[in-house]
């Protein structure tokens, strides 16, 4: 099979695949996908089939820059991540009109979960054809790459500090096959038995300090994410706010009772989390604490991380419009 690239600047229509998400499920089923998208939407489309990091975000940038009004991105949520970084350049929008369709073929599916997307893909696909769109909200984090240097990046569903970080590390490697609820499952739990508590600075509105020992910190702009984990039940992709969940020193066999429940919701009836809300957190430590979003990793903290309301138009299911 051939993954090509190919750009029309007439067309309006730019299609973004990840060959390599889902484990390869998503290259196995290119053609049947292709011809999903052709049979509701027509041929009129340009494509980039991603073969290497940041090719979403490069070919996004290029296909709204050259006038693409419709970006469908086709992946999981660290595939839609690249994407949306693709709709800026120098840290602005390039067209506030340009509109994102999502095609879920990933690991963990946080991101459609939080959006309520229907899981067929012709369902998806139906969705993206009616054209109505929602304004949604995305996240940016600052902080110093590998050699020091200041770097930027958005992000739509969640970033966490902490045992996050090293979980995404993990089923990243090598257990992505297994799929979202296995592979976060598994790793999470097996990562839940020997982190360490770790020694973190949270920084809320520049009002709100706690320092205290955590296994993790979760800045939620989502409310689902890791393969159906629902930490952050009340976070809206619309309401200008992030939900952050702080997970509090815990030992094993806290973990091990609490574990279960971070699928319901029912961890949040525990002193052990703590929910706070705001719309600007810095993260810091004196300790090394590794730090994800969209179940990508990223670095190590410090970081900060703003919300940006209302940054996206994605084409979604709204009740009561037609």
């Amino acid at each position: 099979m051939e993954f090509v690239t190919k750009r029309d600047k007439s067309r309006r229509v730019h299609v973004i695949i990840n060959p390599v998400s889902s484990g390869g499920k998503t290259g196995a089923r290119q053609w049947e996908i292709l011809s999903a998208i052709e049979r509701k939407l027509g041929s009129e489309y340009s494509l980039c089939v991603t073969g290497e990091p940041l090719e979403a975000s490069f070919s996004a940038r290029q296909a709204i820059l050259d006038g693409s009004r419709l970006i469908i991105s086709v992946g999981g949520d660290g595939t839609i991540q690249e994407t949306v970084n693709g709709f800026f350049s120098n840290g602005n929008v390039i067209n506030p009109s340009c509109q994102l369709g999502i095609i879920d073929s990933g690991t963990g599916h946080g991101f459609a979960q939080s959006l309520g997307l229907p899981t067929g893909l012709e369902e998806q696909l139906e969705v993206i054809q009616r054209g109505q769109t929602q304004s949604i909200d995305l996240g940016k984090v600052v902080f110093s790459d590998e050699i020091g240097q200041p770097s930027e990046h958005y992000f739509i569903n969640e970033c966490q500090a902490g045992i996050g970080g090293e979980v995404v590390k993990r089923v990243q490697s090598k257990h992505k096959r297994l799929g979202g609820f296995i592979a976060f499952g598994a790793i999470t739990l097996l990562t839940a038995l020997r982190y360490p508590n770790r020694s973190m600075t949270v920084q809320i509105d520049e009002m709100t300090e706690i320092t205290d020992r955590f296994i993790g910190v979760v800045i939620g702009n989502g409310n689902y994410m890791a393969g159906g984990m629902n930490l952050i039940p009340h976070a809206q992709v619309d309401d200008g706010m992030f939900d952050i969940l702080l997970i509090h020193e815990q030992s094993i066999c806290q973990r091990l009772w609490n574990f279960p429940k971070i699928y319901s919701g029912r961890h949040l009836t525990s002193p052990k989390f703590t929910l706070h809300r705001g719309k600007k957190i810095t993260l810091s430590s004196s300790e090394r604490v590794t730090f994800e979003a969209d179940g990508e990793f990223l670095g190590s903290l410090p970081c900060s991380i703003e919300i940006l309301p209302s940054a996206l138009q994605v084409r979604l299911n709204i009740p009561g419009k037609k």
